[in-house]
């Protein structure tokens, strides 16, 4: 199936729209993975879930390359601003990639780069190509958020895609990263450090234990909601005239 194209998300909602898209032949696991081949219009792709973090990430990269043979690997899902100019649904497409405290620095593939710029977005959405800052935990705090956005003059950050970057220089492989933006440079999250597993994965149980316990975070809790589905959607969308 080297004629695929794999698309990376960590958690189910981030690549719920495409799911729901594609017309879908299968359902593999490797590992801790799982994977979703069929296709979206005209394109034969691979669907992965990943799990959150850079060890999940990479694992995932080398399973999914190893059992289809992709010929270009996109890494997408949401991202956290930290430049006051985007807003909620807007997209950072990835010219290079960082990853915090890192010496490397990885780069999107110029020919999908060029595709990328030429798609159009909805309205009320813009894109923006600039730097991607890979992070090892959730940046909650706007401080932080705009002292990484300062000091590694990036656009947006998130977890994973310097880990599928690093395989995919490794692999030779074509990569893209587009990413929605869920949270304002100034919006304050909840920390989800405590919710999150060294596995990468989501304890829904202790995450509505913590909204449980701390009755002023259900409003932010509801936001956030709101948010990432909007970013759903506008990915989805963008994505889906990508690849048409």
């Amino acid at each position: 199936m080297n004629d695929c194209i794999a698309i990376f998300g960590a958690v189910k909602e981030e690549i719920a729209g495409i799911k729901r898209a594609m017309n879908i032949s299968d359902r593999v696991r490797l590992g801790k993975t799982n994977v979703w081949p069929g296709k979206w219009g005209v394109q034969n792709i691979v669907l992965v879930q990943s799990g959150v973090g850079k060890q999940r990430a990479e694992d995932s990269t080398l399973q999914v390359i190893d059992h289809f043979q992709p010929k270009v690997l996109i890494s997408t899902g949401y991202a956290g601003a930290v430049q006051p100019e985007l807003n909620v649904g807007d997209l950072v497409i990835a010219d290079s990639i960082l990853e915090v405290n890192g010496k490397r620095k990885y780069f999107s593939d110029p020919n999908w780069l060029e595709r990328a710029r030429n798609t159009p977005c909805s309205d009320g959405i813009k894109a923006v190509v600039g730097g991607l800052l890979t992070v090892n935990t959730v940046i909650h705090e706007p401080a932080a958020k705009r002292e990484l956005g300062t000091s590694y003059c990036v656009q947006a950050v998130e977890m994973e895609t310097s880990a599928i970057a690093r395989v995919a220089e490794e692999k030779g492989l074509p990569l893209l990263s587009v990413r929605a933006i869920s949270d304002r440079v100034d919006q304050e999250l909840l920390d989800s450090s405590s919710f999150l597993g060294s596995d990468g994965e989501i304890s829904t149980l202790k995450a509505g234990w913590y909204v449980l316990t701390h009755p002023g975070s259900i409003k932010s809790a509801l936001s956030l909601r709101t948010q990432t589905q909007f970013a759903t959607q506008s990915m989805t969308r963008f994505l889906s005239d990508l690849l048409g």
